[in-house]
């Protein structure tokens, strides 16, 4: 997730909004005891809801490094309604598939489970989506998307009636004619006019229709085992 509104309002301030919202006052802490605490977590995604698979390269065989990399994740509170949702990113298969895959948005139903809006939200999109980041860059008070991608980045404005709209041309954020591989980014007011900015970077230039096999060149070995050609095997 970005850091926007980390400029405009303190964490504290927004953790107390966020909990008075919701009828719930802060535990006082106990005194530190200076030893380790046991946790633990149990996977509820698919009681929750979250049941999309997220899809990134071929399943049993990775021919290009961009299929290994995996997606991004954010929790966003598209709706204002003081409870988080969930924007999980996806990418696809080389060699395509119809329906494509897209990446999902999972309102909370506030009983511990999840419904998928992405489709009356207007965020279908399929493609090679790395990471998103969250926050109200136009000042609407609702939280807006920026997600890059292998190809073309996409900034989503958020309508504040549960849709949103891909403003990435009108916002000067398109690169027509540029095969891009977007990898993190973030929202941060860094002159803190109260606007937030936008930092985007990128990996290496990748052609994926030229791109070599695992082991395709001497520099695509690791102890002699063939790998990915990673960034010592493309142009930076």
């Amino acid at each position: 997730m970005g850091v926007g509104t980390l400029a405009l309002r303190s964490l504290p301030s927004m953790a107390q909004e966020a909990m008075s919202s919701r009828g719930i006052k802060a535990a006082p802490r106990k005194p530190r005891s200076g030893k380790p605490f046991l946790a633990s977590f149990m996977d509820v995604g698919p009681q929750a809801g979250l049941v999309h698979p997220v899809i990134c390269g071929d399943v049993d065989r990775k021919r290009v490094i961009l299929e290994t990399i995996g997606c991004g994740v954010a929790f966003i509170d598209y709706d204002n309604d003081g409870w988080q949702d969930i924007f999980i990113l996806s990418g696809t298969r080389l060699d395509g598939e119809t329906p494509g895959p897209t990446n999902r948005l999972y309102k909370n139903n506030r009983d511990g489970t999840f419904t998928d809006v992405t489709q009356q939200a207007g965020l279908m999109r399929t493609g090679w989506a790395c990471s998103v980041t969250v926050g109200d860059y136009n000042n609407d008070g609702y939280e807006d998307i920026f997600i890059t991608y292998y190809g073309q980045n996409v900034l989503y404005r958020n309508n504040g009636d549960g849709t949103f709209t891909d403003v990435t041309v009108s916002a000067g954020l398109s690169t027509p004619g540029k095969i891009l591989w977007g990898a993190g980014c973030t929202f941060v007011d860094y002159d803190r006019d109260g606007h937030l900015d936008l930092f985007v970077y990128h990996y290496v230039n990748l052609n994926i229709n030229d791109a070599l096999p695992p082991g395709g060149a001497l520099n695509c070995k690791f102890r002699g085992v063939s790998v990915h050609c990673g960034p010592r095997g493309l142009p930076l």
